[in-house]
């Protein structure tokens, strides 16, 4: 198969080399997907994981990128809840090959069903985002409904998607920056959502005077 593969920690972007690779072995609990889409960020080249394995051994050459949608391919022994055939997206582990090939091994675990009608680029695009807004207001900042949550940021990556997850739960939303001019909102939760600019961040969300 082919992939784009790294080997000089130096080089950064202009090391990234389109290489033929081995098609992936499925371990134990894996799934080997076939890529229809992937998400790569250049800070991945500065993460130890795409050199070394857990174990601290040279690795390369390395797949970066480890967001990803595609169809299952095969399952590894004792892989069960996923079906070869099955749309799916998810993440690819740090420190094995990722996602920037034809094909990745991925654990059962770190994938999820993909609807019919959710694109593959749009779904590739989800799991690094998506997961970081949901550990920072639920696993971190342990949000219950009838919190109000101020989000900065709320209009990029993680911030859309924290807004969206924040209403759902039934928490007001509260975002110091607005959208840009003629750029609709989105959202149809019925929860009420404000955009405003607190003269001191140090005011709780509680307190700061918003319109809606």
């Amino acid at each position: 198969m082919q992939a784009i593969t790294v080997r000089d920690r130096n080089a950064g972007l202009a090391g990234l080399t389109l290489t033929d690779m081995p098609y992936p072995h499925a371990a134990e609990n894996d799934v080997i997907v076939r890529v229809h889409a992937t998400g790569f960020t250049p800070g991945e080249l500065d993460w130890p994981g795409t050199w070394t394995d857990r174990a601290g051994r040279d690795r390369t050459p390395s797949v970066p990128g480890h967001e990803l949608s595609g169809v299952v391919e095969e399952l590894g022994f004792g892989t069960t809840g996923l079906s070869v055939g099955q749309r799916v997206f998810g993440l690819a582990d740090w420190a094995r090959d990722g996602s920037l090939a034809e094909y990745v091994a991925v654990e059962a675990r770190n994938l999820a069903p993909l609807p019919a009608d959710i694109d593959h680029t749009l779904a590739a695009a989800l799991p690094i985002s998506g997961l970081t807004a949901w550990q920072g207001l639920f696993d971190h900042g342990h949000l219950t409904t009838g919190q109000t949550v101020l989000i900065n940021g709320a209009t990029g990556g993680v911030g859309s998607i924290a807004v969206q997850l924040a209403r759902e739960a039934g928490a007001p939303v509260i975002s110091p920056d607005g959208p840009p001019t003629g750029t609709p909102r989105s959202h149809s939760a019925s929860t009420p959502s404000s955009t405003c600019r607190p003269r001191n961040w140090r005011t709780p969300a509680r307190s700061t005077s918003c319109s809606t």
